[in-house]
């Protein structure tokens, strides 16, 4: 059956990948900078955040808005500049606060859930809203429900490949 989630690198295979680091490599800074598990953590946290977004600008399925081509652009764009390495992004601050001893069960059950929320949320909501622009990011723009996947996708290949996975 098809969800929400079903495009993104799934639980498992983040569990497969990272079996082979030990809990001190999975939190060691990747050159000065985040660790395996922050990337991750953050990814949980995005992904997290863009269901709140979604769950509080569905409320009012007469205020969404149509998705402009601009927007669809800009969306390539943003990922092409991002691959190619031509563009850096600085987290916001709310999706870059890690807890202290972080816990890679613990990791992987709450992106489960959230992912599981997704799933049934987006079971739910019909079409013709999940057209509309349902998330706006701040670079791009309102995205619709398949942009949004494709921007969760995305994001998450972005920071494994950051790490190295």
């Amino acid at each position: 059956m098809y969800t929400f989630s079903n495009r993104f690198v799934s639980v498992e295979a983040l569990q497969q990948k990272l079996a082979a680091y030990s809990d001190e490599d999975l939190r060691a800074p990747i050159e000065g900078k985040w660790s395996v598990l922050q990337h991750l953590y953050h990814c949980w946290l995005v992904e997290r955040g863009v269901l709140a977004y979604i769950k509080l600008k569905t409320q009012d399925l007469q205020a969404l808005e149509n998705v402009r081509l601009l927007t669809r652009l800009r969306f390539i764009l943003f990922f092409a500049l991002l691959k190619l390495g031509l563009l850096k992004v600085k987290a916001p601050k709310i999706v870059e606060v890690f807890p202290e001893n972080m816990d890679q069960k613990d990791l992987y059950e709450r992106l489960s859930k959230t992912r599981e929320e997704a799933d049934l949320f987006f079971a739910a909501l019909p079409e013709t809203a999940a057209r509309k622009g349902i998330f706006k990011h701040l670079f791009i723009g309102r995205l619709n429900k398949s942009l949004t996947q494709k921007f969760i996708k995305l994001h998450l290949e972005h920071h494994l490949k950051l790490c190295g996975l």
